[in-house]
């Protein structure tokens, strides 16, 4: 059985659907909410986890109440938590406030668990391991891991997220020399520009472009594929959509699928996702997913 190591965030999410954004200094009332694990690292664990593949976690949480509970969810979602710390001080906090429409306003704190101190990523046993899937808001931590990676022989996989820009591209440069792929959403893509350039000067093997309704697009040497998403019944909630097309798109390439064929059930899975609240609540399983392609191709 294959196995992708995640490496990057945790943090305890609470979404809240509310019928309309209330004004300043005025209140309004939740009709739905939900609290759960969240972190663009551990959405992707358990995207991949949900598909079938081992999938394993490197990460950090605070040693409070909102650190184990993040781990016992991501523990009862599948996903190996063995190489999940504790250190003193917050888990990170993610508030989602959703309105009936699905626009949504996100608060998030930074904490101990954004990701794993370089030592830790220098000492994490890699033997078994397939694939390594990271973030680069830590960028030394994260140029570790691809060195180590890339020295194994290990698939490595990158997400881009905006935030990460602000290190600048000398400092991000080292973590995504090589890689497999790289996960790209629109405001990443729009502050890069040249995707093909891009993908050239960090002799990246292949890119995934999000573009949200638009589905995803791969960019690759010789060209570009683009796929549209199935038909939503209802959009309610798009956070960690990203993070789901990010380990399935893994989880069915470990499996044996060619990049387009894993696209399709990335997209289809993420756009599945958008239609319930919270990011890991709607993640479908691999027979699901297979079923959504089938409806799709009928």
């Amino acid at each position: 059985m294959a196995t992708a190591l995640f490496c990057g965030d945790i943090a305890f999410d609470v979404a809240l659907r509310v019928p309309r954004f209330p004004d300043p200094d005025q209140k309004t009332h939740a009709f739905e909410h939900l609290v759960s694990a969240g972190g663009v690292a551990a959405n992707a664990a358990v995207a991949c986890a949900r598909q079938g593949v081992d999938a394993a976690l490197l990460a950090v949480v605070g040693d409070d109440v909102f650190g184990a509970y993040a781990t016992d969810r991501l523990a009862a979602h599948g996903v190996d938590v063995t190489g999940v710390t504790t250190t003193p001080g917050m888990t990170a906090l993610s508030v989602c406030t959703l309105a009936e429409d699905g626009e949504k306003r996100l608060v998030y704190t930074s904490s101990v668990s954004q990701y794993p101190p370089p030592e830790r990523v220098r000492d994490a046993e890699l033997a078994g391991v397939d694939w390594i899937h990271t973030s680069c808001l830590h960028p030394e931590g994260a140029a570790v891991l691809a060195e180590r990676a890339r020295a194994a022989g290990i698939a490595l996989s990158i997400d881009l997220e905006p935030l990460a820009l602000a290190h600048g591209m000398d400092a991000l440069a080292p973590a995504l020399h090589g890689a497999a792929v790289v996960f790209l959403n629109e405001r990443t893509a729009a502050e890069i520009g040249d995707v093909h350039g891009f993908a050239a000067r960090h002799r990246l093997k292949s890119v995934v472009r999000t573009g949200g309704s638009r589905g995803a697009t791969l960019t690759y040497e010789s060209g570009e594929i683009a796929v549209a998403p199935p038909p939503a019944a209802r959009i309610v909630d798009t956070t960690g959509a990203g993070d789901c097309l990010a380990g399935v798109y893994i989880a069915r390439s470990l499996c044996g699928a060619d990049p387009h064929s894993a696209l399709r059930a990335a997209v289809a899975s993420a756009t599945y996702a958008c239609g319930h609240l919270g990011a890991q609540g709607g993640y479908p399983d691999g027979p699901t997913t297979d079923e959504l392609l089938a409806a799709a191709d009928a």
